[in-house]
């Protein structure tokens, strides 16, 4: 039409170019705005779920209790009165009715098949989980009247699959005890049976650790995570299945040193395992 019009003389061709840059540009400012209704529309949506999860109350809360003795205290005793516990409230029970003491400086072994309860057993003395019903009890004390940092402090956990960080050899190590020095880094490095790998490395204790520790092999990363839990020196010592990647010579070893950490330290320690030699040996 714009060329026929310039053809006819009733236009020009610098009129119909005019004519179509306005309504390009009209075009492009309503799209900007309904891009811009659209981003509000999102915006208010996500701010939304954002502030649900600020708001959003943690379940376990820490205790109340002010009393530095419940705080300090170092006995290392543990008890379960009639605990039961769930993974939610319409879930089935996972344990039932657990009646157990332990005394300060016991060493014990939780054996049972998979998906028996075991870890849930153990994640309940740290308060990972808090017992559907019943008490745990550490030196005493409800685990709910403590502060849930001071009742960590109590402990050191190794877990099946070990985590690490981004981080040097001897870093990793110290996130169990950011105070310890490089001599007892080196110390529980020598216990936890890692000593001999890490001087393999090409920086030694400097070396970097790829993250979630993907540059050792699953052998190494749970010694350098046995090594991060002896350097805190525990009352309570945590441990589930802290052996399953390393072979019989090694696992002989560690049994050996953590045996004398016990004995140095009065150390309570809950062993979860599935093999029966593995438990009869701990002591």
């Amino acid at each position: 039409d714009g060329a026929k019009s310039v053809a006819a003389g009733t236009s020009t061709p610098g009129s119909i170019m005019a004519a179509i840059t306005y309504t390009t540009q009209l075009l492009h400012s309503v799209l900007m705005l309904i891009m811009i209704f659209q981003s509000i529309s999102r915006g208010k949506t996500s701010w939304k779920r954002v502030s649900e999860i600020l708001s959003t109350e943690p379940e376990l809360k820490d205790g109340n209790y002010s009393d530095t003795e419940l705080s300090d205290s170092k006995g290392g005793t543990i008890e379960f009165k009639d605990v039961s516990f769930a993974y939610s409230q319409n879930d089935r029970l996972v344990l039932e009715h657990i009646n157990l003491s332990i005394k300060s400086g016991e060493t014990i072994a939780i054996m049972g098949t998979t998906g028996c309860g075991k870890t849930s057993l153990i994640n309940l003395i740290p308060r990972f989980y808090e017992a559907t019903s019943g008490q745990v009890l550490v030196d005493g004390h409800d685990v709910k009247e403590y502060k849930l940092e001071e009742l960590r402090k109590k402990m050191a956990i190794v877990l099946q699959k070990a985590e690490l960080f981004n981080d040097t050899v001897s870093g990793n190590i110290k996130w169990g005890n950011s105070s310890a020095s490089e001599q007892d880094v080196k110390a529980a490095a020598d216990i936890a049976q890692a000593s001999e790998f890490i001087e393999q490395l090409s920086d030694e204790y400097d070396s970097q650790v790829a993250e979630r520790g993907m540059s050792l092999s699953g052998g190494q990363r749970q010694r350098v995570a046995m090594g991060r839990a002896i350097v805190r020196e525990p009352k309570v010592f945590l441990m589930d299945e802290p052996l399953s990647n390393l072979d019989a010579k090694l696992r002989v070893q560690m049994r050996i040193e953590i045996a004398k950490l016990h004995q140095r330290l009065g150390t309570t320690i809950i062993y979860v395992t599935h093999d029966q030699t593995e438990a009869m040996t701990l002591g």
